[in-house]
């Protein structure tokens, strides 16, 4: 079953993403969303490291999110 409303990177569907938007602020660097919960993950920008420096810090965002694919 598919989910049609999951964009995660690395997805056949998410190759086709142009832009990705909350509340109509457009968000760089988004490697997951999910329209359906109102859900976007995104890598800091600029890039952040963890102090120990094993990840990048993420944040998340929540509200109307909208998904613009290409073609």
């Amino acid at each position: 079953m598919a989910n049609d409303h999951v964009y995660r990177v690395g997805d056949p569907q998410a190759r086709r993403v142009d832009e990705v938007s909350v509340n109509g602020v457009p968000v760089r660097k988004a490697f997951y969303a999910d329209t359906k919960r109102g859900v976007v993950k995104a890598f800091r920008d600029p890039l952040k490291k963890h102090k120990h420096g094993k990840r990048f810090l993420t944040r998340t965002l929540r509200g109307h999110v909208e998904v613009t694919l290409r073609g």
